[in-house]
């Protein structure tokens, strides 16, 4: 194959993996079909099986090379904060950044979050809220070890975090214009490091 018709092919496959990830954001992956991605990447149906035997594996290929690395970005650029709370406020606050810069993920991240436990009792690697409480478990665990906080629930502490991060999320797609998210992010990150004990 020559260098062209490669660079022709993964540019078509890309094509096809951002207008299903707007597709999916938008109405779901159960409700979408491999017509409604062809038509947004305006392209025949046909094109769309040369590269993904299913919507399936299209929603898998979705989840792998955009979504995931978009989650681990923000995992890996708060890694080298040494103190293990101010890791995770940080993780907080950026992910929220995410959100406002890229509503479609948090579109899509709402909607299968919700709508597809089909895909994660399949494949829960790639459930991305798993993957966000996995997380904060494994360095609430090591703020304990350090006795920089208290010994806690950490299963239960990053569904407190993680909850306030999905719902904030989805609050926002709702009333965009009403809602200062960082503004937010920020609160919460005050009473998450401080507390609400006078």
């Amino acid at each position: 194959m020559n260098t062209k018709r490669s660079a022709n092919r993964r540019n078509k496959k890309e094509l096809i993996l951002e207008k299903a990830i707007e597709v999916f954001a938008r109405k779901g992956s159960q409700q979408s079909t491999i017509a409604d991605i062809a038509h947004a990447a305006k392209i025949a149906q046909g094109t769309v099986y040369v590269y993904f035997d299913s919507k399936e594996a299209l929603l898998n290929e979705c989840m792998q090379v955009i979504i995931g690395p978009e989650l681990q970005g923000i995992i890996d650029s708060t890694k080298d904060i040494p103190d293990t709370m101010e890791r995770l406020y940080e993780f907080f606050v950026k992910h929220i950044t995410l959100v406002k810069e890229k509503p479609y993920i948090a579109r899509f991240l709402t909607m299968e979050a919700r709508q597809n436990e089909d895909f994660y009792s399949q494949y829960p690697d790639y459930n991305p809220l798993k993957r966000y409480i996995d997380h904060v478990v494994l360095n609430a665990d090591i703020a304990i070890a350090e006795k920089r906080i208290r010994s806690i629930d950490t299963h239960a502490f990053a569904i407190l975090l993680v909850g306030a991060m999905d719902f904030a999320m989805s609050m926002w797609l709702i009333q965009k214009d009403n809602l200062d998210i960082v503004a937010i992010a920020a609160n919460i990150r005050d009473i998450l490091k401080y507390g609400i004990n006078d």
